[in-house]
């Protein structure tokens, strides 16, 4: 049980961060959103994880596991998730992206051979339909560009499957080596090995430069984005991949109410959106029962 609340609690803290990242995307691009992202997490993990982790005991072989988990998600999946909000708009990104916890359910049962009965199988896709709906009334028309790309569908579905992924490697190195804290930190460092390159050479941001405005921007997202992280790593190590990744989606809900709360963008419920979010309010109970 304290899996699945930690696992909710993280979706909270995800889409409270989304909301703040949303707010000021326009004003700055994906890879600097990322960036900060990265940045701040680093800053506030590591300490954390010096404090609260017996370095006498570190398993190699799970910090590996952390490391290449790092690289997968924050890492390729937050640059998939970004550039895709600029790609093919904010609605259509992450209506393809709802799909990850699909994949996280089918690699753990491939993978880790966890169990899943009828119950939990139709809350998985009542959760996925329900967001990719929810996902949708969350943004008006003018959020994405007019015409879009085939090309720029395979961002949000490369940031899917590398999430997916992702938490099957940290299930791994949790299994191995139960240290949440240092695994979070540990895979925020990679993925701020992957980005510095990615800055000095990339042309997404020739023409622009990194700033503290940037800082100023996103920190209190990365500070949100952190605390899910950290959340959803003590989630796995208490609960299956099949139950924390359909729950981590639960995250769309959290965005429709700090939406309303903050950003005003959305003038009245509709009958699909009460819908959508019933389903995946019936999708998590499901997943959850034991």
């Amino acid at each position: 049980m304290i899996g699945i609340v930690l696992a909710v609690f993280a979706a909270l803290a995800f889409g409270f961060s989304v909301v703040l990242i949303r707010k000021k995307i326009d004003e700055s691009n994906f890879f600097f959103a990322a960036l900060v992202l990265t940045v701040t997490g680093n800053i506030i993990l590591w300490p954390l994880a010096f404090l609260f982790t017996d370095l006498r005991t570190v398993n190699f072989e799970g910090v590996l596991f952390f490391a290449i988990a790092g690289i997968l998600a924050p890492g390729i999946a937050r640059l998939g998730y970004y550039k895709g909000m600029e790609a093919v708009g904010v609605s259509v990104n992450a209506s393809i992206f709802a799909a990850y916890p699909m994949y996280s359910s089918i690699l753990a049962v491939l993978l880790l051979r966890e169990a899943l009965t009828p119950e939990k199988w139709i809350g998985i896709v009542c959760i996925v339909v329900g967001v990719v709906y929810v996902e949708r009334g969350l943004s008006n028309l003018k959020t994405g560009p007019e015409r879009i790309s085939k090309k720029g569908l395979a961002f949000p579905l490369l940031a899917s499957l590398a999430i997916a992924l992702s938490q099957i490697v940290r299930k791994y190195g949790l299994n191995i080596y139960n240290q949440p804290l240092l695994g979070v930190a540990i895979g925020y460092s990679s993925t701020l090995l992957l980005y510095v390159p990615l800055l000095i050479s990339s042309n997404t941001t020739r023409g622009s430069t990194f700033s503290v405005k940037d800082f100023r921007m996103f920190w209190k997202a990365g500070v949100g984005m952190s605390l899910g992280w950290i959340l959803s790593f003590y989630a796995l190590s208490h609960e299956n991949v099949s139950i924390v990744a359909p729950l981590l989606q639960t995250e769309p809900l959290f965005i429709l109410f700090f939406v309303y709360l903050y950003l005003k963008k959305l003038e009245q419920i509709s009958f699909k959106l009460a819908i959508s979010t019933l389903l995946i309010v019936i999708g998590a109970m499901l997943v959850g029962i034991s």
